[in-house]
């Protein structure tokens, strides 16, 4: 039998935010005592606040709905089991590791529940930002300062602007600018790129360069919610989750509105 083959309930958001907060407060706590860093085997960097939070999500998640979790700071179970799942946790307990090493404040905490390959919702929170954002297709999104929460909606900037990685800007994306005349170029780390977009202060986020599945679930979700898109520049359609073996996403646009990238699809 199918994990996760009954209907899913969607967790209690406010459940949901106390947990990620939590995890950010782990983050921050351990920011301030110690900047211990590790390298895994790709290069990338892996500190005791990846594994806090990590241990935070783990343990709460399942609490809120049982289902399993799938993170980056755990060794991901074969495609053969996966492929079983219908419903799952998919979780990056720090995101913008490097950010954060390097001493910025945009790294997040990013937890999504995804059913059938979609987002049924995201859930991002900047611990260092006070921030939290949240938000599914066809279920809204909002973004809480503290314990007020508001509203999300996207909206078209005039200029354009477009936001990138603060260590991811290739080749692809500078020509992927330029061919926006006038447009305002942010640089930004970790999920708040989506963020920016349902929030409004954004408009679009090219990404060529390779990111993993639980670096852009979380995001989409709020995106989606706020009425915008996060699109395969291969196939045209919404990033879709857990399709097979490979846990890598191809290249991808993120748009507050279809028009803005339309010529950029197949």
């Amino acid at each position: 039998m199918s994990v996760g083959k009954a209907p899913v309930e969607l967790p209690s958001l406010e459940a949901l935010r106390c947990l990620c907060e939590a995890a950010g407060r782990d983050i921050l706590a351990i920011r301030k005592a110690s900047r211990d860093v590790q390298y895994k085997l790709d290069g990338s960097p892996v500190t005791e606040a990846d594994r806090a939070a990590q241990r935070r999500l783990e343990e709460g998640l399942p609490q809120l709905i049982g289902l399993p979790v799938l993170s980056e700071e755990r060794v991901a179970p074969p495609w053969l089991d996966r492929s079983q799942w219908l419903s799952y946790w998919l979780v990056d307990p720090l995101d913008g590791t490097r950010d954060y090493v390097d001493g910025y404040d945009d790294f997040t905490v990013n937890v999504a529940l995804v059913r059938d390959g979609a987002v049924l919702l995201g859930m991002v929170h900047a611990p260092a930002a006070g921030l939290t954002w949240a938000g599914g297709s066809g279920l809204g999104a909002w973004r809480w300062r503290e314990d007020v929460r508001e509203p999300l909606a996207v909206r078209i900037g005039t200029p354009l602007r477009i936001v990138a990685s603060r260590s991811h800007l290739d080749d692809e994306t500078r020509r992927l600018v330029a061919g926006f005349p006038d447009a305002q170029l942010q640089r930004c780390g970790s999920s708040v790129k989506f963020c920016r977009i349902a929030e409004g202060s954004a408009d679009v986020y090219p990404r060529f360069g390779p990111t993993c599945e639980w670096d852009t679930a979380a995001g989409q979700g709020v995106l989606e919610g706020a009425g915008g898109a996060v699109l395969s520049l291969e196939s045209g359609r919404a990033l879709r989750y857990n399709t097979g073996d490979s846990l890598v996403n191809g290249p991808f646009v993120a748009c507050s509105d279809l028009s803005l990238v339309a010529h950029l699809l197949p």
